[in-house]
């Protein structure tokens, strides 16, 4: 419903890419949001609004969110609190942490709060930028990514005020 929503939002026509996902749940140690799947297939690389750049699975890694997860993880304590991320932690398999899914340009990282006892669709979205602190927000990828584009009330995180007619340019 809300990949729908946000496809409808940005006319986009939907790319329904076929990706790999058991390669990239096994090297992550988890399974992803199904919504958060549903929009990289709807949409792969690209950019909301000349804002928000979803990681997915890409080619040229830049986006990749593998890769992103792995140098963050790289840089990071094996246990306690990292802290690059107070007070939080990248996810390791078996335990509770980050995974990287989104960037904003406002100097705003968007993850899940993941860990692989929990159904994906539980984690919550834990998120920071410039002004505001590490906050988490109980909703689905798909919600969240809406309401960042079209909701003007959806404070501190909404972009509807400075881009009214949201867009998705893809990137190759």
């Amino acid at each position: 419903m809300w990949i729908a929503r946000i496809a409808e939002a940005t006319h986009w026509e939907p790319a329904r890419l076929e990706i790999s996902w058991n390669s990239i749940e096994e090297e992550l140690g988890t399974t992803l949001p199904e919504d958060y799947k549903k929009l990289a297939e709807t949409f792969g690389k690209g950019e909301f609004s000349e804002f928000l750049r979803i990681f997915t699975v890409d080619a040229t890694r830049q986006f990749d969110l593998v890769r992103i997860w792995k140098e963050f993880l790289d840089g990071g304590p094996e246990s306690g609190r990292d802290p690059a991320f107070k007070p939080y932690r990248m996810y390791r398999p078996g335990q509770r942490g980050l995974i990287p899914w989104a960037f904003g340009e406002m100097k705003c990282s968007y993850f899940w709060l993941a860990s692989a006892e929990d159904d994906p669709v539980n984690w919550p979205i834990v998120t920071q930028g410039d002004p505001y602190p590490w906050q988490e927000v109980s909703m689905s990828t798909g919600e969240f990514v809406y309401r960042v584009l079209t909701d003007p009330e959806f404070e501190p995180f909404s972009i509807a005020r400075l881009m009214p007619e949201p867009d998705f340019y893809p990137m190759d």
